[in-house]
């Protein structure tokens, strides 16, 4: 507000052929003369203190130059008084006093170039104002958590290595080699019969298909019409959560494969669709930067493992009878390998239940439950009774990674479910339909298995 006052009364543009001085600010709906503010400096006791009052002798007009620096010089000096009242004190808004201060600086100099400049730096300041705007927004949402650093596994990850480096080497031979070490599920698997409402913390289960709105027809494109999705056409068997100084680019690596006599074991009738589907996510566990895609480094691998429903089975036995998504599926598994725009059909979505209730702000609330495409970010690889498709978020957008690396602290406060579908265009590919999901329940990061240590 001290800015602010200071700096409302001079917020004109400045004319061609002004010489040194700009334009006082009018009312377009009063064309008198208004009378401005000068800022001043008063010393109250140690503190520097801004005042405003009716600058004397003033008729209107024109303001000079000297006039609009003073008003620089006040801000100036109000950012130096709350840094030197409030650094190093605790912010309940979760901003820092450091970025308030650089924000009254950034706010300062984009009013120079806003008055001074022409039409196209006018526009490129607004679009760095609220870049800067945005910053300041993820910043408050990662301080107002309850765990502000995803420390847990990071710190288990270095004592691993530690002690790695402690152990000395096991004999080899050339008849026998190490093999990486693998572990089933550690995660507390919820099932079905679980009611959707349960609290157990740090868990997963199936989700309910009906909650995810999707495409339908008759001519989506023009009547942009969704409704709840059928029945999903895999079921959640598992998920892990795993923390490593890169991720995890196959599952098998790390974790058996599941053999469900009955499920993964016997033909789809189709050679290009699997029983069973892996969908690993790779979410980056290091600041985003803005100028490099977060694509190596250290990451959290959450791989989900879906296997094919008795339906879907059923409805494989006639593919030309088939409904319009399970057709869909049935085109994406033999296209998407080698044909990326195709591949790029793949869709997920995120969704936090009461997410009203968490503080996450409006304008994050708004994208909650909306589906977004996974183009060049998504990877295929088929394997012998499975496809595992991964999704690298480190290869998303910036405002989109900075969103998760926010959110991320405040995972365990959050009841999310994730859907997967193939995009339906035409009408012969709608409705829509869930391919698979999941619902997560306080998700910790700081329990996240650790590479090396746990695996």
């Amino acid at each position: 507000m001290v800015w602010y006052n200071a700096i409302s009364a001079y917020d004109g543009k400045v004319t061609r052929g002004g010489g040194d001085r700009v334009p006082q600010r009018t009312n377009s709906d009063d064309q008198e003369d208004t009378i401005a503010d000068a800022a001043i400096m008063t010393k109250i006791g140690s503190h520097e203190k801004l005042e405003l009052r009716p600058r004397a002798g003033s008729s209107g007009g024109l303001l000079t130059m000297q006039e609009v620096e003073l008003v620089a010089k006040a801000a100036a000096k109000a950012a130096v008084s709350m840094s030197q009242d409030k650094f190093n004190k605790p912010q309940p808004d979760g901003i820092s006093t450091s970025n308030k201060v650089l924000m009254i600086v950034v706010l300062n100099v984009a009013s120079y170039w806003m008055r001074h400049g022409s039409d196209q730096i006018y526009k490129v300041t607004l679009f760095f104002m609220n870049a800067f705007v945005l910053y300041l927004s993820f910043q408050s949402i990662g301080g107002s958590s309850k765990k502000p650093k995803l420390e847990g596994p990071k710190a288990r990850a270095a004592k691993a290595k530690k002690q790695l480096l402690a152990e000395p080497a096991a004999p080899t031979t050339n008849n026998s080699s190490p093999k990486p070490k693998k572990t089933e599920s550690k995660l507390l698997s919820l099932g079905s019969s679980i009611p959707k409402n349960t609290s157990e913390p740090h868990s997963y289960g199936p989700t309910d298909s009906t909650i995810f709105n999707l495409r339908i027809g008759p001519n989506y494109k023009k009547n942009k019409q969704k409704a709840p999705s059928g029945p999903a056409l895999y079921e959640l068997h598992s998920m892990d959560f795993l923390y490593g100084d890169g991720p995890l680019k196959n599952t098998s690596d790390k974790f058996v494969i599941p053999t469900i006599p009955g499920v993964t074991d016997i033909s789809t009738g189709h050679l290009h669709i699997p029983p069973m589907i892996i969908i690993n996510t790779w979410l980056p566990g290091e600041e985003p930067s803005l100028f490099a895609k977060n694509t190596d480094g250290e990451t959290y691998s959450i791989p989900m493992v879906f296997v094919i429903t008795k339906d879907t089975l059923e409805q494989l036995k006639d593919l030309s009878s088939a409904g319009p998504a399970v057709r869909l599926w049935s085109e994406w598994c033999k296209k998407a390998e080698s044909d990326a725009d195709f591949r790029g059909r793949f869709k997920c979505m995120g969704m936090i239940e009461d997410i009203d209730s968490t503080g996450v702000p409006k304008f994050i609330q708004g994208y909650n439950g909306k589906p977004a495409l996974v183009t060049k970010s998504g990877g295929f690889k088929r394997n012998a009774n499975y496809i595992e498709f991964t999704i690298d978020v480190g290869m998303w957008a910036f405002p989109a990674r900075k969103g998760l690396h926010a959110l991320a602290p405040r995972f365990p406060d959050f009841v999310l479910n994730i859907g997967f579908t193939i995009e339906g265009r035409s009408d012969d590919e709608l409705p829509e339909a869930l391919l698979a999901g999941c619902r997560i329940l306080n998700l910790d990061p700081d329990q996240a298995l650790v590479d090396g240590m746990d695996v």
